[in-house]
């Protein structure tokens, strides 16, 4: 009854059928007793702890299923629940989770060192070695060291206005570069930066502009102001948009910051290590300026990197100086520090995962992203094939669920595939491990799979017959006509070209 009158009472404008206010009050339930504890613990820590992540989703007419699932324990690609359900984990931390939950080479090196101490303030003997594992792995010069991958981005942006005494920076719509002030921004019509978040202060975002990716209409726009940049700031692969990978636009975007003495970053964060040891750089063929790191690097423990030239980088420590003759600091220095910089677990975690990865060398991740990507195709043409709106992008091993059309209920794709045992949040990125086995990946497939069907059965999503009918090789429109896809990736008819033996065409083209 609860159930019921939460749907008719706060439908928040949305009007539902009897039969469809059946199928949510009948799927909450199941929700609900599946995961009872979780939600408990939601009731009982609310008062005292303020997180966001708690309301992420939230809409009152699915209030009672808007909570966190609170995982006990967790190896490999699996995690296991207070109320002890079993799942396949899809999120993985955001994409910090390269190689499953407590590989085996992370946690033999971190305890280690557990054992020798955890001391803060002196240098660690592994600080050094890290560092020079980053630039071996990466080609860049030198390594700067630090806690998250907002700070590594931060101190990008700093080291650029240091070097080049200019103030404006450029970043791009859909990127997203952490939480400090000034890139919780979102532009306006005329490329102008304002607050995207209460608390943040106007003047914040007074020397940041906004403008799309990847557009002629922004490299115009960047020649023009380029003598006035510091940096323009990239994340070249946007997590919320993987399948937008504009090559030709970042190789001018290099040529004009090159040429303009702008230093050209890329905000490696999300798809550095991950898509190739040399990250998204590799993947492009481009050599940026400076990079900032994070997430896979530091194997579950919090870590930000910055890696760049030699000439940019000096200016986090004045540079090249020697013992024994009157060498000094060669130039002026910025100034970035904090307390749990360098900190020995995650150093220790660190130095063994740039071990893993050079060990095993560039196949890891191709490997990966291949699977990743086979999985993607298989999602989308089943969603062709049963007439659903809904399409998975991906890059490398991020993958992520989009609707090409908009629909009231939509969202309740991932609780029913976490209902079905795969963890995932909604609307987020999703990722793969190499801890993921052939049978993670069916059962990530299956519950997204039993999870439309659900939506189509309930009238939350639409089913289309008339894509299913246009797979249909049976039936042809015209004889001899065979299936295919056309330039988009769509099922069409093709007939054989009269004009070009051997070539077809696209019937009604």
């Amino acid at each position: 009854k609860a159930f019921g009158a939460i749907a008719r009472i706060h439908s928040g404008g949305i009007e539902l059928t009897e039969r469809q206010r059946a199928r949510l009050d009948a799927f909450m339930r199941r929700y609900v007793a599946r995961t009872r504890r979780s939600k408990e613990y939601t009731e009982q820590h609310r008062p005292h702890l303020a997180d966001p992540r708690v309301v992420n989703g939230f809409r009152p007419l699915i209030k009672e299923i808007v909570y966190q699932i609170v995982i006990e324990r967790s190896k490999g690609a699996r995690l296991w629940d207070l109320d002890g359900n079993e799942y396949v984990d899809a999120l993985n931390g955001f994409g910090m989770s390269l190689f499953g939950w407590q590989p085996d080479f992370v946690l033999e090196a971190v305890r280690r060192q557990l054992e020798l101490g955890y001391e803060i303030g002196p240098q660690h003997p592994l600080a050094g070695v890290v560092a020079r594992q980053v630039c071996e792995l990466t080609g860049f010069d030198r390594a700067a060291l630090c806690n998250t991958g907002s700070e590594a981005v931060m101190g990008c942006v700093r080291i650029a206005r240091t070097v080049t005494g200019r103030s404006l920076i450029a970043i791009f719509s859909g990127s997203y570069h952490g939480i400090f002030d000034e890139v919780i921004v979102r532009g306006t019509r005329s490329g102008r930066a304002v607050p995207a978040a209460p608390g943040i202060m106007r003047n914040t975002s007074e020397n940041v502009i906004v403008l799309d990716y990847g557009t002629p209409e922004t490299l115009r726009i960047l020649k023009e102001r380029a003598h006035e940049l510091a940096a323009v700031l990239i994340e070249p692969v946007q997590s919320r948009r993987p399948d937008f990978q504009p090559r030709e636009f970042l190789h001018e975007l290099r040529a004009l910051t090159r040429e303009s003495g702008t230093l050209f970053i890329f905000d490696e964060v999300v798809t550095g290590f991950r898509s190739h040891p040399r990250g998204a750089q590799e993947i492009f063929g481009i050599d940026a300026d400076l990079c900032s790191y994070g997430k896979v690097v530091g194997g579950g423990y919090p870590i930000g990197v910055i890696a760049g030239k030699r000439e940019y980088m000096d200016a986090l420590d004045g540079g090249q100086w020697r013992f024994g003759d009157d060498s000094v600091p060669t130039v002026g220095v910025t100034y970035f520090a904090g307390t749990f910089v360098r900190h020995p677990l995650a150093l220790a975690a660190a130095h063994a995962v740039l071990e893993h990865l050079k060990r095993e060398g560039p196949e890891l991740q191709a490997r990966l992203n291949a699977r990743t990507a086979a999985m993607a195709e298989d999602l989308n043409a089943f969603c062709r094939e049963v007439g659903a709106p809904v399409e998975v992008k991906h890059f490398a091993s991020v993958w992520k669920t989009q609707f090409t059309e908009d629909h009231p209920l939509q969202d309740l794709l991932f609780a029913m595939m976490r209902s079905r045992g795969v963890h995932i949040l909604d609307n987020f990125p999703c990722f793969f491990t190499t801890a993921h086995r052939e049978e993670d990946f069916i059962a990530v497939a299956k519950a997204f799979k039993d999870s439309v069907l659900e939506l189509q059965e309930a009238e939350f999503l639409p089913r289309r017959v008339a894509a299913r009918a246009a797979l249909d090789a049976s039936r042809p429109p015209v004889p001899g006509a065979r299936l295919g896809r056309d330039i988009d990736g769509k099922p069409a008819w093709f007939v054989p070209d009269p004009d070009v033996p051997g070539k077809y065409m696209k019937v009604g083209a």
